[in-house]
């Protein structure tokens, strides 16, 4: 069996096929992966036990060695690639690290906490519950779930607060309450919400919510994935997703799908595990990849880049039929990353306004995408461009 036939293979061949498919200013080494790894951007990779029993069966030297894919591989330069061109890890769906990218092979212990995100009720309380924090070990160990306290605290029927940790007192509640009366915008009347039991789609009527949180924190409703083309584990958002939804709950029902997805469509599965959180399915979205030139000049200055191979149209395609999808199984609600803007490499700011957009003109019963980034820039970022939007619409 040639080498480039294997389709499962050790660390060192993942690092010797990336750099074939790099240019040689951008190879890697071993200790690249691992800062990967250590930033969530891709998985661990699979144990033996997890192998088919095949290929299992002809491993002599059994240990603690983890095993590798074409699509890993992929991933890998995928990512190489986006950060050789300026975009960040937390841009690319990774969390944050205290490590020095110089040592980062020494066994530093760091942890990634949900900020706050936005909701409805109908009533001010607050909830507790508990959740699963990751706490990272920058090694060859596999991190293990750490369970923390987690607070929900609801200030107003369209705003609300979680965190992990010390719950705020009174004192500091009353104080958030004035800051908000103060600073944010009245609250939007509830009764407008009768107009959406309608089971006619329609356009214009979908709340837009951007969330600074885990994509896999606590909701209600359909999770999306920005998945690729094979609907299997990623770096990033994906890798995410399916870490806490569980692959062995989800790879059974690829079968169900026309694999490879094409650019702009989608396939559904349950949420497995992760139904425990609140997910009645997720969605995985196959966005476009961005291949047209980028003016980094006019890039500078916010003006639109001209996608000269579709990518517009494509991502429009793939949010309406994400919008179809989810009318069909009958959720009104989404939890969703910001399709292609990743390690897809589509401009952040077109992608947004292009998301935005579609959203709001597709017809359909969706009444609430909630929008998730763990980046405080791209959180203030996405907040602009739709506020952009919702003016350049005329939509209150």
């Amino acid at each position: 069996m040639s080498t480039k036939s294997k389709k499962y293979f050790l660390v060192d061949e993942l690092v010797t096929r990336a750099n074939e498919a790099l240019p040689s200013e951008l190879a890697l080494t071993e200790r690249t992966v691992r800062y990967y790894q250590s930033n969530n951007l891709i998985g661990k990779g699979l144990k033996i036990s997890e192998l088919p029993e095949e290929f299992r069966s002809k491993i002599v030297q059994r240990g603690n060695q983890r095993y590798f894919t074409p699509a890993d591989c992929t991933t890998v330069v995928d990512i190489r690639t986006a950060l050789a061109k300026g975009a960040s890890i937390e841009l690319l769906g990774g969390g944050r690290t205290q490590v020095n990218e110089e040592q980062y092979l020494s066994p530093v212990l760091q942890s990634r906490s949900l900020d706050y995100s936005t909701g409805y009720s109908s009533s001010d309380h607050i909830e507790f519950s508990r959740s699963y924090q990751m706490s990272e070990i920058v090694s060859d160990y596999v991190a293990l779930p750490e369970v923390q306290d987690a607070w929900s605290l609801q200030l107003r029927s369209d705003l609300t607060l979680n965190g992990t940790g010390a719950r705020p007192n009174v004192d500091t509640i009353r104080g958030l309450q004035r800051f908000i009366n103060l600073n944010f915008a009245p609250e939007h009347s509830l009764a407008m919400s009768d107009e959406y039991d309608d089971d006619e789609p329609a356009t214009g009527r979908v709340r837009i919510e951007i969330e600074l949180v885990d994509i896999a924190a606590p909701f209600s409703g359909l999770l999306v994935n920005a998945s690729n083309a094979e609907v299997t584990p990623g770096g990033g958002v994906s890798g995410r997703i399916w870490e806490v939804c569980g692959v062995d709950e989800l790879s059974p029902q690829r079968t169900n799908s026309k694999l490879p997805l094409k650019p702009g469509q989608v396939a559904f599965t349950t949420a497995g595990r992760g139904e425990s959180r609140g997910f009645t399915g997720i969605v995985h979205a196959y966005g476009p990849r961005w291949t047209s030139p980028v003016d980094k000049e006019s890039l500078s200055k916010g003006k639109k880049q001209v996608p000269m191979n579709g990518e517009e149209q494509t991502l429009v395609r793939t949010w309406e039929n994400i919008l179809t999808m989810a009318d069909e199984y009958g959720d009104n609600r989404l939890a969703a990353p910001l399709i292609s803007s990743g390690l897809f490499g589509y401009p952040f700011q077109d992608c947004a306004e292009t998301t935005f957009e579609t959203i709001l003109r597709t017809p359909t019963r969706v009444t609430h995408v909630h929008i998730r980034t763990v980046s405080r820039r791209s959180f203030d970022q996405l907040v602009e461009a739709r506020n952009r939007v919702l003016r350049k619409l005329d939509i209150a």
